[in-house]
Order: structure tokens, then sequence, then C-alpha cells
């Protein structure tokens, strides 16, 4: 048995890549020292006592062991022999019970048991089974251990060239209607094995080498035909990725997932359409500039990184924007922490429509701070998360695969705008062009919707002494719900409690104590849940979402309420920075 650097074995089913053969120090006789597909299987990262064999692709701590060529191995497969075991298993069946008949058996011949026919086995079966092959479009044989055309190849030195051409050519024969492949996780190594088998394909078109593990590709090898190529978790750096790209002529979607990329360095084809870059090491958006020189991009998938800046940090880069074609990005599950990055997405993707954005930390955060909102710091809700990212994008129409109507846009940029208002309300006005400068749609918001009401703190006349009854002192407009409104004003201390203020309440409206609730009517806009939204989640796995009864299923948008219930509490508690406050009166049912 010869043995190769890069050839793939299988051990027990579990896959790996041999990256050296020879002596270890300190052992006798050969070792072949492997890499484990999964690196939880290793003992070692090819280092043993102080001295390095060979380098691991994989990062992890551990994917490296060393193994006796003799070990006994998984035994590999050709193309044919793996399809026909996974979708003609009768037909293989069958020849083996012509095997075991020594040959002496005629195939026309039934199999009889107690005298009675339980199957006829002859040429029409056969047949039928060959014509099912030859119908096949969609063929998964991922895990199969196919190891190239012939079930020697990758294994040993190729021998009998007539054999192998024989091989190919019955591929063509039994499955030539194929559109659809996958060989992932096979033994599969070398890219003149995998052109083997594609070339006799004629209708294919999409390609899946998922957990491979490949060689330096030949530049005399080219897919001409090949439109959709998945290359995750292959380990194959981003110059093997880009080199190989020219190599599909006719390639638009390319799927690279799971390569521990970390910066996209040189360009790539651009006759792409579609990129997955999932669960990578990417850090920032200007990782992924080389992207930019993309005509026709139209989806990108950057899920699962470590997006956290639109730059790379303390690096002065210049300004860059994708292609107008780009309309869909996903940028769920990074590290996302700052308003500012969703601010930028706009500049970035000029040509965006479609956004997810889910699962970042940005969205675990207050809304705002306590003094611009008066309100206790809590995570911001699902709706609150929605309407505050669909009102910094003016140009997107689908939001983590659910579709923005009118009302949702009319809804969330009024709220955005009353959370702006708060914020210049609550600090002097030679800031307020800082503040401005954080939310780049302030302007355009406001052209729109009107200016939000600013209600900044008297600057002229003598400052209020806070141990003053007027700093103590909160105006209160009773509304009394009744068949005539009736509003009635009174200064009240705050130190009142909620009790002593529904004392004067029952006073002023001549009521029966304890009969009616009083309701704080703040200034503040609060989103309500459409029917069919996830409280906890507001991402959808689904793209294909019903939205068709968008009439039906409106989002809400309401001033936000609190209830003085009754307690020993300071009204104080509820009312901290309000001078003047509308309380209603509603009778219990």
């Amino acid at each position: 048995m010869d043995f190769a650097i890069n050839q793939r074995r299988s051990y027990d089913g579990n896959l790996c890549t041999i990256r050296y053969v020879g002596k270890v120090e300190g052992t006798s006789g050969d070792w072949l020292g492997v890499e484990w597909d999964n690196p939880a299987r290793g003992k070692h990262s090819g280092e043993h006592n102080g001295v390095r064999y060979f380098t691991c692709r994989n990062k992890e701590a551990t994917p490296g062991s060393f193994v006796r060529p003799s070990r006994p191995a998984d035994k590999p497969r050709g193309f044919l022999e793996a399809l026909r075991e996974k979708y003609a298993s009768e037909f293989v069946d069958q020849g083996l019970v012509q095997q075991k008949r020594g040959g002496g058996g005629s195939l026309h011949d039934p199999i009889k048991f107690s005298s009675k026919v339980v199957e006829e086995v002859g040429f029409d079966k056969i047949r039928k089974k060959l014509a099912e092959l030859q119908e096949l479009k969609i063929v998964l044989l991922d895990g199969l251990r196919i190891a190239g055309v012939q079930a020697e190849d990758g294994v040993q030195k190729i021998g009998g060239l007539e054999m192998r051409g024989e091989a190919c050519r019955e591929i063509e024969e039994t499955c030539p209607k194929i559109v659809q492949l996958d060989l992932s996780r096979c033994l599969v190594s070398r890219w003149r094995d995998i052109k083997d088998i594609c070339a006799r394909l004629e209708r294919l078109r999409v390609l899946k080498l998922n957990g491979n593990r490949f060689g330096v590709v030949e530049e005399s090898i080219r897919f001409e035909e090949i439109a959709e190529l998945h290359l995750n978790e292959t380990l194959l750096s981003w110059e093997e990725l880009s080199r190989l790209s020219y190599q599909f002529p006719a390639l638009t979607s390319l799927s690279v997932s799971m390569n521990q990329i970390n910066e996209v360095s040189t360009p790539i084809s651009k006759t792409i359409t579609t990129l997955i870059l999932e669960h990578n090491k990417i850090d920032s958006l200007s990782s992924v500039r080389e992207l930019t020189a993309l005509p026709k991009l139209e989806r990108l998938s950057l899920r699962g990184n470590c997006i956290e800046n639109v730059n790379r940090p303390g690096a002065a880069e210049d300004p860059f924007l994708f292609s107008s074609s780009l309309e869909f990005v996903d940028l769920s599950y990074n590290k996302v922490s700052s308003w500012s990055f969703i601010n930028a997405l706009s500049f970035v993707f000029p040509g965006l429509q479609s956004l997810r954005i889910s699962g970042n930390p940005l969205y675990n955060q207050p809304v705002a701070s306590t003094i611009i909102t008066n309100m206790p710091e809590r995570p911001m809700t699902v709706d609150e998360a929605y309407m505050l990212t669909l009102a910094r994008l003016p140009s997107i129409q689908i939001l983590n695969y659910g579709s923005i109507t009118p009302q949702d846009r009319t809804n969330g940029e009024l709220y955005y705008l009353s959370l702006i208002g708060k914020e210049l309300s609550a600090f002097p006005e030679d800031v307020e062009k800082g503040i401005i400068s954080k939310h780049p749609r302030y302007r355009g918001l406001c052209e729109k919707h009107g200016e939000p009401i600013i209600r900044r703190a008297e600057k002229s006349g003598p400052a209020v002494d806070p141990r003053s009854v007027a700093a103590r002192l909160v105006k209160m407009a009773f509304r009394l719900c009744s068949q005539e409104e009736t509003i009635k004003t009174k200064e009240i201390p705050r130190s009142f409690d909620t009790y002593q203020v529904k004392a004067l309440v029952s006073r002023l409206f001549g009521l029966t104590p304890f009969e009616f609730r009083l309701t704080w009517e703040t200034d503040e806009l609060d989103p309500v849940s459409k029917v069919n939204r996830e409280e906890e989640e507001w991402d959808s796995e689904d793209e294909g979402m019903d939205n068709g009864d968008a009439a039906a299923d409106e989002t809400k948008f309401v001033k936000r309420e609190v209830e003085l219930v009754d307690s020993t509490r300071d009204i104080g508690f509820w009312l901290q920075d309000v001078d003047e406050a509308r309380i209603r009166v509603d009778f219990l049912s």
C-alpha cells in the first residue's frame, strides 16, 4: 500500500487526512501523521516531544494523531459503487445473490421459499433499476467514502488507464441527467478526481463538496458548467478559494462557511451573485471590502461571524461601498453593539432592500438612558428593536424576512423621532449639534413628520432652590372620564403617596374613595406588537413567511400609560424630573 501526503482515509467512520509519513523520534517503525476532520478526535497539533512533524489546517488545539500504517482503514468506494448502494441497493444485493450461487443459476431463475416464488429476479428488474438511475437529477452521496471514479483513486497509485476510462464512460451512461451532486465528507482529495466525475455529467450545475480536504488545484482543470458551488468546512484559505473561483467560469453562487476565514484579501470571480461567508472569523465590514468590486453581487451572508465595527479599530481606512446590485445582507448573530453601525449600513450598502440583523448584543441593551426616557433601564423589547432598526434604514423593505408595511415605517420613524426629542430635551442647547450628528436621519424625519417637541429646562430667571416648596410640587391636571369630560388642576407635593392623591381627587370630583383608578398619560410613544410576531424572537428562519394579511395585522403605536397603583410610595417615584402631568381618572368596573 502506498501512502501520500494529503491522502484521505477513514478509520471506524472517522475521516482524516495524512499530513506526515515517516519516523517519530523515540519510537520504532513508521507512522502516519493524520489530521482528523473532527478535531476532538485528535491528541495534538502535529507536535511530539517538542518536535513538529506536520502542521494541521484546523486551528483547534488537538486535531492531530499518529497511527500505524498497518491499522485497518474503512474501505473506499468508487462513484458508481456508492451511487448504486444508495439508490439501487436491491440491484447490488441481487448481484450478491448471483455470486453466492457461484454463477451456476440462471439470471431468470426465481427465488423460492417452500416451493413458492418469493421474488422474480431477472433482466426486467435490472433494466427497471438502471432506468431509475438514468432519471436521477439530485444525487446525495455525502459520507459514503467515495475516493473518486474508482475505489482505488487517491488510495494507491493508479494503474490501468483503460479501466479508468471505461469507468468514466459508465458514469455517463448510468446517470446522465444529474443536475445537483453532493460529494461532501468523502475521501476525495484531488481536484482531477472531482473533474473526472463532473466531466461525464453534462447537466450538472450544483456541486457540494462540504467537509472535504483538498490539495492544490491544477490551473488546467476547469469546471465549465457549474453555477453553484459549496465548499463549507473545507478549511481552504481565502487565497485558495479566490484562485479556485476563476476555474468555474459559470459560477454565480459560492458558499464557503466555516473555513476560519478572517479577511477577504484577494479578488474573486466577478460572475458571483450570491456569496455565503457564514461562521468564519471576520471582525469588521472593511475586512470584506474586496467584495465591493463584484458588480453583480446580489446576496451576501455574513451570519455568525465576529463583526462589531464597520472599520477595523485604529485603522485609517478610506470609505467604501458595495455595488447597488447588493440587495440582501445577513449580519445576524455577530457582535454588533452600537447604533452607529446600523446608521452606517445605508451608506455601505446603497442598494440594501432586505436585512437580517437579529441575535446581536445591541438588542440586549436599553433603548436609551434613564435621563432621556424617564424609564427604568431594561433591555429593549422585540418591537422597539424592530422599530428603531427600520427607522434608521430608509430603503429596506424586508427586515428579518418580514415585510415592512407603510404603517410599520411610520410608527418606527415617529417612535425614533420622539426618542431623539427626549434626548435633545435632556441636554443644553449648546450640545444639540453633537447629539443630532449621532442621528443621520433626524433632519429627513423632521421634514417628513415634523420636529419633535423639545422641552428644555428654563435657563432664564433665578434658579429654583431644590429645597423650596416650588421644587417639591408637581402640577397635575386630572381628567375625569365621564359623559361630560371635566379637567381640574392642582399642584401637589411630590411627597404625597397615592392614597393622599386619591383623597384629593375624591374631594375635587365628589367621588367615593377607592372606586376609581389614576393613570398617568405620558408623552412617551410605545409600539404595540403585531399579532403574529413572536414575543421573544424577531427573526424568522422561513424566508417565505406569509405576509399576505398585512392590513389586518398592522402594528399599533400608542402613548405609554402608567397606573398610579395604591401604595405608600411617594408619587415622586413615578414622576421623576416631571413638573407637569396629565392624570386620567377612570371608574372601576
